[in-house]
């Protein structure tokens, strides 16, 4: 019975391959955009069935760790080219495209994390945090600003134009899995510098994002506060 116990408490085994891959991933041994060995090499590398690896490449490909290409193979999602398209981002526009508009850094601090960033991101007093103010236009307009904050201690290495990164490849460049995100919407009154920066005057409605990211640790990786003005823009949840 403790046998039967100990196998039915186990992950499943597509699970386990699905860990092994990524964690392959994160070290290096694929880098963005290399191609995975195919379906039949990894079976007999891992000693398993054709089927656990396809299911476990199948989950790859939903979580988009990996795209998979009929008749080409399997790619390592490359998160800094401008093709990959961040998977949380939720901005369309009329035509229904996803948009991420252009980023504009206003500035960049490190320093303790005060409280209420400790609390979102799972800190203890002390740690040092980034803090990164920055704007979005769509295509020439402001439509939205945002204070994101991310924790030092998991990003070392930094681009030289940090101001406009893009969460999964500074995850990617610091050997970090971006899993899930939770954000809260809600409607704000604009303040004074939200009304300048997104050209409306003082008072008036925006939308507010407020999201944190984690890594497929659990993680925070990223907590973002963003106020936003849409002229042309939709604000579009998908559920599958």
């Amino acid at each position: 019975m403790a046998d039967l116990d100990t196998r039915l408490a186990a992950r499943p085994l597509y699970l386990q391959v699905r860990d092994v891959l990524v964690q392959r991933i994160v070290v290096g041994h694929w880098k963005p955009g290399a191609t995975l060995p195919n379906e039949t090499h990894l079976a007999q590398q891992l000693g398993i069935s054709i089927g656990t690896v396809r299911k476990a490449l199948d989950l790859m490909e939903v979580e988009r760790i990996v795209t998979r290409r009929q008749g080409r193979g399997t790619f390592v999602n490359d998160y800094a080219s401008a093709e990959t398209i961040f998977p949380f981002c939720m901005f369309h526009n009329s035509e229904g495209r996803r948009i991420s508009g252009v980023k504009h850094g206003r500035s960049i601090s490190r320093e303790p994390g005060g409280a209420e960033e400790i609390a979102r991101l799972g800190l203890r007093r002390g740690d040092e945090v980034i803090r990164i103010e920055r704007v979005r236009t769509h295509p020439d307009q402001t439509f939205m600003t945002e204070v994101c904050v991310l924790p030092a201690k998991f990003f070392t290495r930094l681009p030289e134009d940090f101001g406009s990164y893009r969460l999964s490849a500074l995850a990617q460049l610091n050997s970090i899995l971006v899993g899930r995100a939770d954000e809260r919407v809600d409607i704000a009154s604009a303040n004074a510098q939200h009304a300048a920066d997104l050209g409306v005057t003082e008072g008036t409605p925006v939308l507010r994002l407020d999201r944190v990211i984690f890594s497929d640790h659990e993680d925070a990786l990223e907590w973002r506060v963003a106020h936003c003005f849409m002229r042309n823009e939709r604000y579009l949840v998908r559920f599958n």
